[in-house]
């Protein structure tokens, strides 16, 4: 997958940019400030309907436009052409169009393009929170399976509404059982599936992670991530049914919270290096190294499963690597497919790492792009 051309209209601070993008290692140069991200920002919006940045799409719309517009022309492994645009106003939300052709649903374009993502904005991936983890997870098997976005889907409309009869029982005094005992199955119906489908990656993806891993800098260094799930289960094939105990020895505690608390809402996955947790005992260049294994790896399972090369955006990660670790990320990244990483200025990443990889250099400033060059 590659993204030929992109033209930027009215996004953050960019009034009207065009890039051609090289199909190797594409470099966007620039101070802090300038618009780099936005770049990457906006092939994410292309590719994925959405920003990989926690921000609302109101908040990208540059001061004083109504709206903002990003075109892009995307080719697949197979030479297809697509042309997509992504508009969103305000008053009119989101319109996503590809080859003339409105999509209404996001969950349609999701997969269509891979990309994977590596930006600060992935740290708390191994230091953050649970959900951190669980957003990696569910990003990654979306983009590779139809099918388990669908059952993320449903299993949060069904968990909104389960919340909802708790909460609402606690109010009136009165639980409505026979309500609440019908979202309970389609809990237990849809989370065993994504329970199910989260055992098998995990399994899966930890060769993948090794791999990358030893080749990045972590020799002498064994690691290792095992699903946590909010239930036990015995094996893959019971899931469903010890999923339906644990809803049943957590009822009366989830009455007086108003909240569900089994499910695959409230999983984990656990990191750890020669056995010791990665949360409790990793230092910053492991938790770092930790992570970009992870990323790489992701690019590797998504190909695998998929039959297309993901785009690799790479926002402010290199600079934060040791020369060692970045040397050899670099390696591996121009052996990669497509691929864009922000810098800072020219000289702060020896961009020869790359091996003899096709490069093209953007220099950004204020929102435009001062120069393109091979």
């Amino acid at each position: 997958m590659q993204v030929r051309r992109l033209r930027i209209q009215n996004f953050r601070n960019h009034n009207d940019t065009t890039l051609d993008f090289c199909n190797g290692v594409n470099f966007i140069i620039g101070a802090n400030a300038q618009g780099k991200t936005s770049i990457l920002e906006a092939i994410s919006y292309v590719c994925m309907t959405k920003s990989f940045l926690r921000s609302a799409d109101v908040n990208a719309i540059k001061n004083g436009a109504s709206s903002f517009k990003l075109s892009a022309e995307i080719e697949s492994i197979r030479g297809t052409t697509f042309h997509v645009t992504f508009q969103h106003e305000p008053s009119n939300g989101k319109r996503y169009v590809i080859n003339g052709s409105p999509i209404s649903k996001s969950s349609d374009v999701v997969g269509k393009f891979p990309i994977v993502v590596l930006s600060p904005e992935n740290f708390g991936i191994t230091g953050g929170p649970p959900a951190e983890r669980r957003k990696f997870l569910d990003m990654l098997l979306s983009q590779t399976s139809h099918a388990y976005l669908e059952e993320l889907s449903e299993y949060q409309k069904v968990l909104k509404q389960r919340n909802r009869i708790l909460l609402e029982g606690k109010i009136s005094g009165e639980i409505d059982k026979q309500n609440l005992r019908a979202w309970t199955e389609g809990l237990v119906e849809h989370g065993s599936k994504i329970v199910m489908r989260r055992h098998q990656f995990v399994e899966e993806f930890n060769t993948d992670l090794k791999e990358v891993y030893l080749q990045i800098g972590g020799e002498g260094e064994d690691p290792n991530l095992s699903y946590s799930p909010s239930f036990k289960y015995e094996k893959v094939s019971t899931v469903r049914e010890d999923f339906l105990k644990a809803v049943e020895q957590f009822r009366h505690m989830e009455l007086s919270r108003c909240v569900t608390l089994v499910g695959p809402h409230r999983d984990d996955v656990l990191f750890d290096i020669n056995g010791m947790p990665l949360l409790r005992f990793a230092s910053q260049g492991q938790h770092k190294t930790f992570l970009v294994a992870l990323k790489i790896g992701e690019f590797f399972y998504i190909k695998r499963k998929t039959d297309e090369t993901p785009i690799l955006l790479l926002d402010d990660v290199m600079t934060e690597l040791d020369y060692a670790r970045s040397s050899k990320v670099a390696s591996i990244i121009g052996q990669l497919g497509q691929s864009f990483i922000t810098l800072t200025d020219s000289v702060s990443f020896d961009t020869n790492m790359i091996g003899d990889r096709d490069a093209r250099f953007h220099q950004v400033k204020e929102g435009s792009v001062v120069y393109q060059h091979a």
